[in-house]
């Protein structure tokens, strides 16, 4: 029974470290990358300043790298 309850707190511990990093690491002071999901099929896409379609892109999220973008599941806009 204790070693019930001593897994259900590490790995309560090890899920807020995990979280904690994560913002941690995306975080910056101006974002400026772009990411929705497509209307027609939910594909995600980022959008980086410069991009044809930048100005008109609604953001859903926004990162600070291309590489956040990416491993977020991302992929960078064609145009």
């Amino acid at each position: 029974m204790r070693w019930i309850l001593l897994l259900s707190l590490l790995l309560t511990a090890c899920n807020i470290s995990v979280s904690d990093s994560e913002n941690i690491s995306s975080t910056c002071d101006d974002p400026q990358i772009k990411g929705n999901l497509t209307t027609y099929n939910g594909e995600k896409i980022y959008h980086v300043p410069g991009g044809q379609f930048y100005e008109v892109t609604e953001a859903e999220e926004m990162f600070c790298t291309e590489e956040e973008a990416e491993s977020a599941g991302f992929r960078k806009s064609e145009r």
